[in-house]
């Protein structure tokens, strides 16, 4: 379990591999951005461990 998670735009690339990991639907992209929706989220941290490029973390 993680903390809140955040995402580091500048680092994103938005390949989306952290929507299609996350089973509860939180993470979805608008535009050129990734929005994650804490109210759905579990804070499993699957979206942290498959991003290649470190963009999300927990804060």
């Amino acid at each position: 379990m993680v903390d809140e998670l955040k995402v580091d735009m500048e680092e994103c690339g938005v390949c989306e591999d952290c929507i299609d990991v996350c089973l509860e639907e939180a993470i979805e992209r608008k535009a050129y951005t990734i929005i994650i929706d804490e109210s759905k989220c579990n804070n499993c941290g699957e979206c942290v461990d498959v991003c290649p490029v470190g963009a999300l973390y927990e804060d």
